[in-house]
């Protein structure tokens, strides 16, 4: 079945007529001439004729031919295609993979930009009847163009203008999903679906692929070969507190992606906007290595800084941006009747009122306790723990769960069957037995087996070198851990009693110190060790470690809990790497304040101001995923967009889709026929010779 793109040449058809007509109205009259008898030569003369009519009747129907050949040759004849004729108008949808992996710089330019240009290409096969949808991988895009995505082609081109680059990642199983269904509900039976990725393979997922769709998809190809490429995967701060003028470790984890490995990788270190350190490293393709960078900060609030790696063809996996706090002082509640145990956490803690720290300790007894707000404080000690009312155990609880940081000491005043109904579900350390109201100096447990990986402990690595450390201990109350997967033991008593444990409530932490510090009970107090512990204990238990190693990733819409620094009469607005700024909306529940930051497409450092304040800072990076460039076969790509046709990236584009959309195109071969038939008609009618007149 044929059908003709052009079908108004058709009308020309007509002109093959002209020859017959021709041959009607032009026949000869033959005047008569008296001869002398010429009978011997009428049997020849007949054959002669009749041979002069069947030449005739072919030239006419070669010219015929002729003519109709060239006719349909302008008619753009093609094989059996979508629909009949150039009038059919086309629904079409073209989906832009705009992700961090678009930044792809290539031979002939950059991928994003050569996506741009194929479909505005694609766009130029449109009719102005025919209605086109623009839809991005990544980004809010669909609020520029309405509740209806479909427009004239011209519409869709000036919507190309407006898409830009992001540093999200792509999903092209749920483009195509979106892509699909809008097809399906439009009226035109042609339905085109056209892609434009690198097809990443970490950005396909068969699984997801959901529905049916009856029209034609075309994966439009773009180079993504021969590159050179190294990421980077993850940024550590370490498992160590950061601290004031105390040298802290920063470790990027580098791999090497795709390429050759004879080039050195500059790594550098930037933190406040200043060069901290430089290193190199040479890696083969698929491998990882880490480079270690220590720093000293000098002063309290908010850091942050990125890691970056030489150039190379993808650029937007090169940087990775971190962001950190160092309060500037926090609050210590210690709570605790008056006694040696309660003496030594403040000495530990303020050991003289003119020495200046960044943190204050005020002290209550357990009497006064409900009294007291906690919101103002960012530690609770709860030294020898005691009895209290279950309103102040709820009170305690919210505390923790908001982010605030517990340590609940054990001693003799403790009571078991209170601990066990109070503070297990904080602790995950349940009491096996009171503490014993009389003991001997005769005999003795030990707390050892510290973990001197932990952030508190491992400053004593040095010093303890591997001899390690231990501390007596005449008496305490033998316990188990009950919550073993949110427990983490730091050290034990030799009877096999957790000693000292953290673990996490909410948003906040808790330390369990199953140990009586006074001199005649325990020598811990006594050893140098005793005070840097409290110290840094409590520096950990009020530091919020999370915001530290977080991975928040670009395309993602989270929820910032802001704990103090903000005034509620203020709005929150949001600082964006480019300093544009967003207002937020959020909840306000006692002291916290949770604000929605919406979709963040950008890479970098965000700031959260309430007035003049800076009240949070957080660091938003591309996901290492978008780095790794492979992507399967093209048989394997086909298969996973419902057999998809691959239009080749050098492809002459009109052609391609006229191919596709119609069938292919048969004019050259029309035009071939009626050059042929010329020559043949040529060649026939070719004088030989007077003809012999007729019998009339």
């Amino acid at each position: 079945m044929l059908n003709f793109l052009n079908t108004a040449v058709l009308a020309a058809a007509a002109a093959a007529l002209f020859p017959f007509l021709l041959h009607l109205f032009s026949k000869r009259k033959i005047k008569v001439v008296p001869f002398s008898s010429i009978s011997f030569l009428k049997a020849m003369q007949k054959r002669q004729v009749r041979a002069i009519k069947i030449k005739q009747l072919l030239l006419l129907v070669i010219r015929t031919l002729i003519i109709l050949a060239v006719v349909l040759a302008f008619a753009r004849p093609a094989t059996q295609g979508g629909y009949l004729g150039s009038h059919a108008t086309v629904s079409a949808v073209i989906v832009i993979d705009n992700s961090a992996s678009m930044t792809l710089s290539v031979k002939d330019g950059r991928l994003f930009d050569l996506a741009i240009k194929k479909a505005r290409g694609i766009l130029d096969q449109l009719e102005q009847s025919d209605e086109a949808a623009v839809i991005t991988t990544s980004g809010d895009y669909s609020r520029l163009q309405g509740d209806n995505l479909f427009g004239n082609p011209a519409a869709a081109r000036e919507f190309l203008n407006t898409i830009t680059l992001t540093d999200g990642s792509a999903d092209l199983t749920e483009s195509f999903n979106r892509a699909a269904d809008l097809l399906n509900e439009r009226l035109n039976l042609n339905r085109e679906l056209y892609i434009i990725s690198d097809f990443q393979d970490n950005s396909i997922n068969v699984e997801n692929a959901s529905g049916e769709y009856s029209g034609k998809t075309f994966l439009v190809d773009l180079p993504v070969d021969d590159i050179d490429n190294s990421g980077i995967i993850s940024v550590d701060l370490g498992n160590q507190l950061i601290e004031v003028g105390t040298e802290i470790n920063v470790a990027a984890n580098v791999k090497k992606l795709s390429g050759g490995g004879d080039e050195e990788i500059l790594v550098s270190l930037y933190l406040d906007d200043k060069r901290m350190g430089q290193d190199g490293l040479r890696l083969r393709q698929g491998e990882s290595g880490a480079v270690d960078f220590p720093m000293i900060v000098n002063n309290p609030g908010f850091h942050s800084g990125y890691i970056s790696l030489s150039d190379d063809h993808l650029l937007s996996d090169n940087t990775y941006h971190f962001s950190f706090y160092i309060p500037d002082q926090f609050n210590v509640l210690l709570a605790g009747e008056e006694g040696l145990d309660t003496r030594f956490f403040q000495l530990a803690l303020a050991p003289d009122e003119n020495l200046r720290r960044h943190w204050s300790v005020h002290q209550v007894p357990y009497r006064s306790f409900s009294s007291v707000n906690l919101g103002e404080y960012d530690v609770l000690i709860l030294a020898n723990f005691s009895s209290l009312p279950g309103g102040d155990i709820a009170r305690i609880k919210e505390f923790v769960r908001k982010g605030g940081g517990l340590l609940v000491n054990l001693g003799q005043k403790t009571d078991s069957v209170a601990y066990n109904r109070d503070m297990v579900e904080l602790t995950g350390i349940t009491l096996r037995s009171q503490f014993p109201t009389q003991f001997s100096r005769s005999g003795h447990y030990l707390m050892s087996d510290f973990d001197l990986e932990h952030q508190i402990l491992s400053v004593f690595k040095e010093g303890v070198q591997n001899q390690g450390f231990s501390f007596r201990s005449y008496a305490h109350v033998k316990s188990e851990i009950t919550a073993e997967d949110e427990v983490r033991l730091l050290a034990r008593y030799s009877d096999g009693s957790p000693a000292l444990t953290v673990s996490g409530f909410g948003r906040g932490r808790v330390m369990y110190f199953g140990c009586d510090i006074a001199p005649d009970i325990s020598d811990i107090s006594l050893h140098p060790f005793f005070v840097p512990f409290i110290v840094r204990s409590c520096e950990y238990l009020s530091s919020d470690f999370s915001t530290h190693t977080e991975q928040i990733l670009a395309g993602s819409s989270p929820a910032r809990t802001l704990r103090k620094g903000f005034n509620v009469k203020n709005e929150f607005v949001l600082v964006m790497p480019d300093k544009q700024r967003r207002i937020l909306t959020g909840s306000l529940q006692d002291d916290l304040r949770t604000v929605e930051c919406g979709r963040l497409d950008q890479s970098g450092v965000y700031s959260i101001m309430n007035g003049m304040v800076e009240s949070d800072r957080f660091a938003v990076n591309i996901d290492p995923d978008e780095g790794d460039l492979y992507r399967s076969d093209w048989d394997q790509l086909s298969g996973s967009f419902a057999n998809a046709e691959k239009l080749p990236y050098a492809a002459d584009m009109a052609g391609f889709i006229t191919e596709k959309r119609f069938g292919r195109e048969l004019w050259q071969f029309f035009l071939l026929a009626a050059l042929l038939l010329m020559a043949f008609e040529m060649f026939i009618a070719r004088d030989r010779g007077a003809p012999l007149p007729s019998e009339d």
